[in-house]
């Protein structure tokens, strides 16, 4: 789902906050930002209990405003997800010992997309979760009915619609009876190379991050893993697909494994211009792209004979959007949702998303680097949607981001000239893959002998009126 996908929250038991707000998942794997020695900022808690005072470096703050983390915004961000698994009723519905002589399925063969790595087991596909034909077609089915949300209007597709860059291109994402998420969709393009799901990174794996939007109540409504397993189970079609793909009865396990499975292997993004460039083909690229590739950060080809005349990395892109997948995996803060009028993170990012005794203050209004792949597709941009146009977004990045008590050491003033920004945007543009069309699949029908149409749930609920 698009809600900037939820994971399974931690409370902040020793601080009084409670988390995780529509579009994250959770993990463990810490920033690597090293705080800058000499400037210390003073950052309190609102309705917390009281502890020490915490330093932390503001290496690019000029002034030194108090940051306060007040408890209700930090409630509104990152909420509503702590209902556990082990609350199911009957653990059946988690998870069952598979009978392996009723699977009927064999090996999906994915083709290699030019300048991306193969789908190989273990180091990119879980070994836990091998990419099989069945499985992938029940993923696709699943991932399209809106029978997994309470009210049956919306589908991981209303938010990650494939036709929209595999995002609902809202700033913030539409749930059940149209209420309004507070994080912006992420794609999910070439999600099967990410380390962590969500913007604040809260879930290990796509298995993990497809648990969170069904049981959200603002994404797909305030139900459990048991609510979900039920209705499906009086479907007659996943029964049996679910016996052929895993030997056992409709899970959560298996819903989870089998939307990541179709999302590993059908949201992918690659042959870009770009990729083609790389391969050998210098007309690939305008003029303007290649020098706003070398103002990303990124070397010409050896035997390229157009001169950028312009410094290499002067945009300082890399320091963040690194690799084939463009992104480092890690968590940065921009000084997005930061007022300066309350010294107040409107969301508290990856910090809400670390559990106890490994919160660290570098941490909060941070979030995940996402993917430049297929962008100008994906907008509006950053984790809030604030920025309508890859323009808004240069001039962001331009005058230094928004300065705040943590803003990240590599987000500085650029002074790019508007030839600059010209030619960075039309780099990112060069970035687009080759675009693969998504047929909408036939759902199997309920009891009733009647089954929704697909297409629905791809225009997000209204609120009630």
């Amino acid at each position: 789902m698009r809600f900037r996908p939820h994971g399974i929250c931690f409370l902040f038991l020793a601080m009084g906050i409670g988390g995780c707000g529509p579009s994250e998942q959770s993990s463990e794997r810490l920033s690597t930002k090293t705080p800058t020695p000499g400037s210390s900022q003073s950052v309190t808690v609102d309705s917390a209990p009281q502890g020490p005072t915490a330093s932390s470096s503001a290496p690019n703050a000029k002034t030194a405003p108090e940051a306060k983390l007040d408890r209700k915004s930090v409630e509104k961000e990152i909420k509503i997800e702590e209902k556990s698994a082990a609350s199911s009723k009957d653990e059946n519905y988690l998870w069952e010992m598979p009978n392996l002589g009723q699977i009927q399925d064999k090996p999906l063969k994915v083709e290699t997309i030019l300048g991306l790595p193969e789908l190989t087991p273990s180091a990119v596909v879980p070994v836990g979760n091998p990419l099989t034909e069945a499985k992938f077609e029940l993923g696709k089915l699943l991932y399209f009915d809106a029978r997994i949300s309470k009210d049956g209007t919306v589908s991981c597709a209303t938010c990650h619609n494939p036709d929209k860059g595999w995002t609902d291109q809202l700033p913030t994402s539409i749930g059940i009876k149209g209420q309004r998420g507070s994080r912006n969709a992420p794609t999910v393009l070439n999600t099967v190379y990410g380390k962590l799901m969500f913007w604040d990174g809260r879930a290990p794996s796509l298995e993990g991050q497809t648990q969170g939007p069904p049981r959200n109540a603002i994404e797909m409504g305030d139900q459990t893993f048991d609510d979900i397993v039920k209705r499906l189970r009086e479907i007659p079609g996943y029964r049996e697909r679910f016996n052929k793909v895993f030997g056992t009865d409709v899970t959560i396990d298996g819903i989870s494994k089998a939307i990541a499975t179709f999302e590993r292997a059908a949201a992918l993004s690659g042959d870009s211009a770009y990729d083609r460039y790389v391969k050998g083909e210098s007309k690939a690229l305008t003029d303007s792209q290649k020098r706003g590739m070398v103002l990303f950060g990124l070397e010409l080809n050896e035997d390229e004979s157009f001169k950028s005349g312009v410094p290499r990395g002067k945009a300082k892109c890399t320091a963040c959007h690194v690799g084939f997948n463009f992104s480092d995996d890690q968590f940065h803060n921009l000084g997005v949702g930061w007022v300066a009028k309350t010294g107040k993170y409107a969301d508290s990012g990856r910090f809400g998303a670390t559990p106890i005794g490994a919160k660290s203050l570098a941490d909060l209004g941070a979030f995940k680097t996402p993917t430049l792949r297929d962008i100008e597709n994906t907008s509006p941009y950053m984790h809030d949607g604030s920025e309508d146009t890859l323009e808004k977004v240069v001039d962001f990045y331009d005058r230094g981001g928004n300065p705040n008590p943590q803003l990240d050491r590599d987000i500085v003033k650029l002074n790019l000239s508007s030839q600059d920004k010209s030619d960075l945007i039309a780099f990112m543009k060069s970035l687009t893959g080759k675009k693969k069309d998504v047929a909408l699949p036939t759902l199997p029908p309920g009891v009733d002998g009647n089954a929704p149409d697909p297409k629905a749930a791809l225009t997000p609920p209204s609120p009630p009126k």
